[in-house]
């Protein structure tokens, strides 16, 4: 009997253990995004003034805290960058969705800061006109266009335009990157993204800018170097601007500078540097560094140089226009930096024994004398 007991149990078939599939880990975080939208939802009205609903950007700025917060329990090391979107969109619609309104963001700021943006604008109505397109995609406190100079519609389409931008309006141009400075002077942010209106940038592309910002960096370049041609092809303009980054001890930043778009800075940046220093970015730059603000890179290029806008009477050709204003621009940076140190800056004068020309016994200075006196100076023979 026991035999037989033995045989049929040995008999019995094994039952293999199924593993249950494996979860994509995008789609998980776009169900925790919605599930955290949900829940983040809350009457808030009743802190405004007498009890009134409130409006859609009061619900956008709502929306935006309650996202940086979650998000900030999470950080771009566990949402994979290319997730951010998705995460987002999930997050809204859930949130919209449980509150029962409407929300024309589809993307969201990672940070509680105010975030702002500044576009200067010169005769470029269709891609402002794009550019303001993209930035309504962001809940930013406040989008400031600075049109100078203009004779073309820009004024009449960031009017009518419903991202409800603040215009500062010039008849007449005030000249390279003075706009920068004005923007500046006018904005209230917390971190001040900086954008021209000859080209049209992403917002996908800014918000690495604005992370950087977040995590503690002053100024937030945009990493050009790797979009260069080496170093015997580069124009004039990429060796000066690499020429400060090596003065100034920023040999890593190789020929990422202020001068190019688009770039971000914080409130501490703008106070340090001053608004008015903004007109030169170079000085600002120079500036930046005297007052040892952080200075970092997005990890996305942003390529300007395909998408800057070509004008044959000023930015083409060697020794134009611009040319010859962005040199100028870096000399004045190398004088405002030589004025505080010194003439050599921070390089050591190692070969040049100079204490040998100032004369007298402290200097250490030896007075040469002949070592045959054979040809000791005589006096003329006759």
């Amino acid at each position: 009997m026991r035999m037989a007991r033995k045989k049929a149990s040995a008999s019995k078939p094994k039952l293999s253990r199924k593993r249950a599939p494996a979860k994509d880990p995008q789609k998980d975080w776009e169900e925790k995004a919605y599930a955290a939208g949900a829940r983040s939802v809350g009457w808030f009205w009743p802190k405004l003034a007498a009890g009134e609903p409130p409006s859609s950007v009061q619900w956008a700025r709502q929306l935006n805290l309650c996202w940086a917060e979650w998000f900030g329990k999470h950080r771009f090391n566990e949402i994979p960058q290319s997730t951010y979107p998705l995460a987002c969109k999930r997050f809204i619609r859930g949130y919209c969705e449980t509150a029962n309104i409407q929300i024309h963001n589809d993307l969201l700021l990672p940070t509680t800061k105010k975030v702002g943006c500044v576009i200067t604008a010169m005769n470029e109505s269709v891609t402002l006109n794009s550019q303001l397109n993209e930035l309504a995609r962001l809940p930013f406190e406040e989008i400031i266009v600075v049109i100078n100079g203009s004779s073309d519609d820009s004024y009449e389409v960031v009017r009518n335009h419903p991202c409800r931008a603040t215009i500062v309006h010039f008849d007449a141009a005030l000249g390279y990157d003075v706009g920068r400075a004005v923007g500046a002077k006018v904005s209230m942010s917390d971190i001040l993204l900086f954008l021209d209106a000859d080209m049209s940038v992403g917002v996908d592309l800014l918000l690495p800018f604005i992370y950087e910002a977040e995590k503690g960096a002053d100024l937030v370049l945009n990493p050009i170097s790797p979009l260069l041609p080496p170093a015997d092809r580069r124009d004039m303009v990429s060796h000066v601007k690499q020429f400060l980054n090596i003065c100034t001890g920023r040999k890593d930043l190789q020929v990422d500078s202020l001068t190019a778009v688009p770039h971000a800075l914080t409130r501490r940046a703008i106070e340090h540097i001053g608004t008015s220093m903004l007109a030169v970015p170079p000085v600002a730059y120079a500036r930046a560094i005297q007052t040892r603000l952080t200075i970092a890179r997005s990890p996305l290029p942003v390529n300007v140089i395909a998408m800057n806008r070509v004008r044959k009477e000023q930015n083409t050709g060697s020794g134009n226009q611009v040319e010859q204003l962005i040199i100028g621009d870096h000399l004045e940076a190398l004088f405002v930096l030589m004025e505080q140190a010194s003439p050599r800056l921070q390089f050591p004068d190692d070969m040049r024994q100079r204490h040998y020309i100032q004369g007298g016994r402290d200097s250490g200075y030896v007075e040469y004398k002949p070592d045959h006196s054979d040809i000791q100076q005589q006096g003329p023979s006759h």
